[in-house]
């Protein structure tokens, strides 16, 4: 008979082990609540969560880039980071849309289990499944940086997880994990020939005054005011900004992208 609560009858295995890769969380269809129950019912599991761990999922929210979006729209090294292995509904933030979800039992109308069994998580996964990947270089900037917070999540608890994370200082956190990622672990990546995803800033152009950002730390930043026939660096500081005379900019807009110590350059991008 089947049993909402526990549908995964494991008697029906005569193997000692059995390992369960639990891949579809997506929140708002009900399903998120499997690793805690295949793992109650006394399978052996792996978290291996759509909308945090899937890198065949775009880096960013945007149309060029990369990967699909059935779990999440983007999963970033930042999403990857502030994953919380340990503490499965303290990861609910979004449906697919982009709704936030404030309370998941209250969006299904039922209790989510609790983790009864937890020597039955084995741990977690990264995944990349390779229909959209045509070259090495594009495998590589899927994998990389975000292997190496999936690295992090997996051996460390850190003291801001929990049932809802402390924000603040996961995003301090993150911040110290980008900047010493940046200046020591993607050299390392360059110098062992390895291709790696680089963010694009993000930028504003109001009343002739360009002010731009980039997510990792200690990456500079280039602007070009010719359609990227030459580039200009981008002052270094959160407090600088660079004066530019808008009518006298080819196309009307302003490039920007985001460069590494080894000159590997990110996705070109544009203010409006």
């Amino acid at each position: 008979m089947y049993d909402p609560v526990n549908p995964f009858n494991r008697a029906q295995f005569a193997n000692k082990t059995v390992i369960a890769n639990v891949w579809d969380n997506i929140w708002e269809l009900g399903v998120g609540d499997r690793a805690h129950r295949l793992a109650n019912a006394g399978y052996q599991v792996v978290l291996s969560h759509g909308t945090h761990l899937y890198f065949d999922h775009p880096n960013e929210a945007h149309p060029e880039e990369r990967g699909y979006y059935w779990a999440t729209r983007y999963a970033d090294a930042a999403k990857v980071f502030g994953y919380m292995p340990n503490h499965l509904y303290g990861n609910v933030d979004k449906t697919r849309s982009g709704t936030v979800i404030n309370d998941l039992e209250a969006l299904l109308g039922r209790a989510q289990p609790a983790l009864e069994k937890p020597e039955n998580i084995l741990g977690m996964q990264g995944q990349l499944w390779s229909e959209t990947v045509r070259t090495a270089e594009q495998l590589e900037q899927m994998i990389y940086p975000r292997l190496l917070p999936l690295a992090e999540r997996a051996w460390h608890q850190a003291s801001w997880e929990g049932a809802q994370a402390d924000s603040k200082r996961r995003d301090s956190d993150w911040q110290q994990f980008a900047r010493v990622m940046t200046q020591r672990e993607l050299p390392k990546l360059s110098k062992a020939g390895v291709s790696y995803y680089l963010p694009p800033p993000g930028a504003e152009l109001k009343n002739n005054i360009l002010r731009a950002n980039v997510a990792y730390p200690s990456l500079s930043i280039e602007y070009s005011l010719d359609q990227g026939q030459s580039w200009l660096p981008y002052p270094a500081g959160s407090a600088e900004a660079v004066s530019v005379q808008s009518n006298g900019l080819a196309g009307g807009k302003v490039l920007l992208r985001a460069k590494a110590a080894n000159g590997a350059v990110s996705r070109v991008t544009a203010t409006n």
